[in-house]
């Protein structure tokens, strides 16, 4: 897991070295008209001159292919590499994790789809995901890989600015669009958003009703986001409040779970005035800490009137 936060420091430290090789051969290959190669320690550099084109020498099929095959495996390498040294840095400050680990068929179908990931970014997501599944295995399906296997960087970029927005409440991730128009002014969040995610499948393709205080027995509800934890409680003679949402699918649920928003404290606000303005009685809070027993920590709690802002 180390070994590549090392190479990344040898390698910074050759740059320089490397740098001012080539600069020489640069002034070499210009003088003699020829080409200049220089190799040690595994580096080689190949400096031609400027007027000159470079021709390679005509190798039979079979090494042609050995040479291609060579540096993917190679990149793949560096990839997975990478992969894992974010995974450890995800691991740093975990005192212990568990003695179960991930599924073989889980470990391979990972490694066969994250090999192939070069941008940082989104090896930084791939990291998070094997961290993850090594916290607590099962976390992350195998439909999740896929799925992010197929994200492009801007099809992360927007996840990520919808995950702000999201709120959950039990076992439901959703985007609230009471507020539509405050959303496009504001946040730049469009219906063809909801379309892209519902596209990929991290949305349901279609807007929906989530319906609270609808039972008899349910009197109260804590619906949470990034940092910020709601405490509704309904008073008579309130029957049911409904509210439109885009949904998370299992596999939004499971991929919302890597990003770990803050949440937007302005859509929050809005959303408690939303409840007080239908009689509920409304409690904003921030979360201090999550337990391994689903119980929330908050503190700084206030009443949210339906006449605020």
């Amino acid at each position: 897991m180390a070994r590549p936060y090392l190479i990344k420091k040898n390698a910074s430290a050759k740059a320089e070295a490397v740098k001012t090789i080539s600069n020489a051969l640069g002034e070499v290959a210009g003088k003699h008209n020829l080409p200049v190669i220089y190799k040690e320690d595994g580096i080689e550099i190949w400096q031609k001159p400027e007027d000159s084109t470079l021709r390679l020498e005509s190798l039979p099929v079979a090494e042609r292919i050995e040479t291609r095959l060579d540096f993917q495996e190679r990149k793949r390498q560096h990839n997975v590499e990478s992969i894992a040294a974010a995974a450890a840095a995800e691991l740093m400050d975990e005192e212990a994790v568990p003695d179960q680990a991930p599924d073989e068929d889980w470990v391979s179908r990972f490694f066969s789809s994250a090999q192939d990931v070069s941008s940082e970014q989104m090896q930084e997501l791939w990291g998070r995901i094997l961290a993850g599944e090594i916290k607590n295995p099962g976390s992350f399906s195998l439909r999740t890989l896929d799925f992010v296997r197929n994200l492009t960087k801007h099809d992360a970029a927007l996840i990520e600015k919808l995950s702000n927005l999201a709120f959950v409440h039990g076992t439901t991730a959703m985007i609230p669009v009471f507020e539509d128009e405050w959303l496009q002014k504001e946040r730049g969040i469009y219906p063809m958003h909801h379309f892209i995610m519902g596209e990929l499948g991290a949305l349901y393709p279609s807007d929906l009703t989530f319906r609270q205080f609808h039972e008899q027995e349910a009197n109260k509800a804590v619906l949470t986001s990034g940092q910020f934890i709601l405490m509704l409680e309904k008073e008579p003679p309130i029957s049911e409040v409904a509210l439109q949402i885009w949904k998370f699918t299992q596999v939004g649920q499971e991929v919302l779970a890597l990003v770990a928003p803050d949440g937007d404290k302005a859509l929050v606000e809005k959303l408690g005035r939303h409840y007080a303005r239908h009689g509920v009685s409304v409690q904003l809070g921030e979360i201090v800490e999550r337990l391994a027993n689903g119980q929330i920590r908050f503190n700084n709690a206030r009443k949210v009137t339906a006449d605020e802002g």
